[in-house]
């Protein structure tokens, strides 16, 4: 397997100097930025090729990415690389990685460190680069980002990428909250959790709504377990709204009383299992 990169590696690098290559304009390098706490993103269009960019969602790695709607790709090795700036007059490149691609593919991803080591190179001047061989040129394809105008726009993404949440929608929409009996009040590791889910929702626009449902066991009479299933369902909410600033007229609420256990209600541990609010978050 060795034998084989180094092999590539060389076949590659010796047709460097021929390849046919793709950078944006020197003096009208356009760049995209979008920041939130759930996606940083930080983009570049290449001209005739299509465009590069660096993009993080919250709780996932960072990545880099080279997009073509030009040049897919043989189904043969792509380089990914570091090359000095054009006007250091060197064309000595550092390799980061070496992938296998499928006929036709479109789009080259870097994840993880080998993104962040791209960015880092970035910054310091030089240019994230990739190198492989494309359906639709008789040369080998070279394509280069490039540092003009980058100091306008790296210091929001880099803060982006510090204040991105930590998890991602499907660690937060669904919750479930215990109660004790006869109990509606939070704990403090409840009121947290709620919270949580809150900075998600606040943060991306396509949430539609918030569901939150209240629920007992079957022991109690049903009038006073009416009351308080109801009665967990809108501590929820009141919390959500409180003391998390979620809009109100995102949240939903339901109560079921005891006509829904997930567990059997023939034992103490099954009752308190049933003993809930559950919360779902609807895209």
């Amino acid at each position: 397997m060795l034998k084989k990169i180094i092999a590539t590696t060389l076949l590659l690098l010796s047709s460097t100097l021929s390849a046919e290559q793709f950078q944006p304009a020197f003096t009208d390098t356009e760049w995209t930025l979008k920041t939130s706490r759930i996606e940083c993103l930080l983009s570049q269009r290449i001209d005739d090729f299509g465009e590069a960019k660096f993009s993080q969602l919250a709780g996932k790695p960072i990545t880099l990415s080279f997009s073509t709607y030009s040049q897919p790709a043989k189904a043969k090795d792509i380089i990914f690389e570091i090359a000095e700036a054009p006007w250091q007059n060197s064309e000595q490149r550092q390799d980061l990685l070496i992938k296998r691609v499928h006929k036709g593919q479109h789009e080259f991803i870097l994840n993880g460190v080998h993104a962040q080591q791209a960015l880092h190179h970035l910054k310091e001047g030089r240019f994230p680069t990739i190198y492989y061989e494309s359906l639709h040129s008789e040369q080998p394809i070279t394509v280069l980002m490039s540092t003009v105008h980058l100091n306008d726009y790296l210091p929001d993404f880099q803060q982006c990428l510090q204040n991105i949440l930590p998890y991602t929608f499907d660690t937060i929409k669904k919750l479930t909250i215990n109660f004790e009996v006869e109990k509606s009040d939070l704990g403090r590791q409840e009121k947290s959790a709620l919270c949580k889910l809150a900075d998600f929702v606040n943060a991306d626009k396509s949430v539609k709504r918030i569901e939150v449902s209240g629920h007992t066991d079957n022991h109690g009479r049903r009038k006073l377990n009416e009351a308080l299933s109801e009665a967990r369902a809108l501590t929820v909410k009141q919390h959500l709204i409180e003391q998390c600033n979620v809009t109100e007229n995102l949240i939903t609420v339901l109560h079921f009383l005891e006509f829904k256990p997930v567990k059997s209600n023939k034992t103490p541990v099954g009752r308190s299992y049933n003993r809930r609010a559950e919360i779902n978050v609807i895209r």
